[in-house]
């Protein structure tokens, strides 16, 4: 019986200020492919909708943090 099963990619990294343009390099790296992603349960409350999220982690310094940009499966860019 063939496997199914749907496949996902998780990515949590996070690069000091001056480091930037390596969070820059890899969105767009990974943008073209946000098109070829599926929702799984669209519309309903258990929703799973894939995204790539650039935002200021204010963690290491224990302050909030900030969301710059969100791109979302089905929905492109919407932040």
């Amino acid at each position: 019986m063939p496997d199914e099963r749907d496949f996902r990619i998780r990515m949590d990294l996070n690069f000091p200020p001056e480091a930037i343009n390596y969070a820059d390099q890899i969105r767009d790296a990974l943008a073209p492919f946000i098109q070829h992603g599926i929702v799984i349960n669209e519309g309903k409350v258990n929703e799973e909708r894939g995204f790539i999220e650039i935002e200021r982690c204010g963690h290491r310094l224990e302050i909030d943090c900030e969301i710059l940009a969100r791109w979302e499966v089905g929905r492109g860019r919407v932040l």
